[in-house]
């Protein structure tokens, strides 16, 4: 059988199975201990296994469209991976990580007509009219999107802190919250600064430095 996805798979096994560098038998043996739980959105394009090449073993994942985190709520699949994470393996930073020309943000500004959709990302509607605000209706369609994707990281950053696990793990100082910005067009990596209220490029290329407000 020909796919693409099998392909794919056969090239993870060679270089994850053998040779003395190998990382999975490791790992199966010793079992995982990531340091990071990072919340993404489902877009294809900005998949972290991808964009961060990390290697097995490097992080939790939970995607959710436009990366929105709800409010907490006993039992869902969210609060139940956070606990296992932060409790059981001591995860030490929860990366929120949204993207640049998000599909979901723009479902929110645009109010598709899905009501499956919709019922999700309504949750979203105090991170759009933050950035309204920021607007004040002189914004173009491109920065009113911008604005509302900095927004929601923002505010799903927020909503995580009323999950009990997460709580407790900054209250003891043994977890922090990561609010980034992949930067899709031009390849960046933005993280909110609470002194500036700016999400700030942290990649290491002084040439590639982009500040935007929050």
């Amino acid at each position: 059988m020909t796919h693409p996805l099998l392909d794919g798979f056969k090239s993870f096994c060679a270089e994850a199975y053998r040779g003395g560098e190998a990382i999975m038998p490791r790992l199966v043996e010793d079992g995982q201990s990531p340091d990071y739980f990072v919340i993404s959105c489902i877009d294809s394009r900005s998949n972290p296994g991808t964009i961060f090449k990390a290697a097995p073993g490097a992080f939790f994942a939970h995607k959710a469209m436009g990366a929105i985190v709800r409010p907490y709520k006993k039992g869902t699949a969210l609060a139940a991976a956070l606990q296992f994470a932060l409790h059981h393996n001591k995860v030490k930073e929860i990366i929120v990580l949204g993207h640049t020309g998000c599909g979901a943000i723009e479902s929110l500004v645009e109010k598709i007509d899905d009501d499956e959709i919709a019922s999700f990302i309504d949750v979203a509607k105090e991170g759009l009219h933050k950035a309204e605000g920021r607007c004040a209706n002189v914004c173009s369609h491109d920065e009113m999107l911008r604005y509302t994707e900095e927004e929601i990281v923002l505010l799903s950053a927020e909503n995580l802190k009323s999950y009990p696990s997460v709580s407790a793990a900054l209250a003891e100082g043994r977890a922090t919250i990561r609010p980034w910005l992949f930067e899709m067009v031009h390849g960046d990596l933005l993280e909110y600064n609470t002194t500036t209220k700016t999400f700030t490029s942290i990649i290491s290329d002084p040439n590639n430095k982009r500040v935007h407000h929050a």
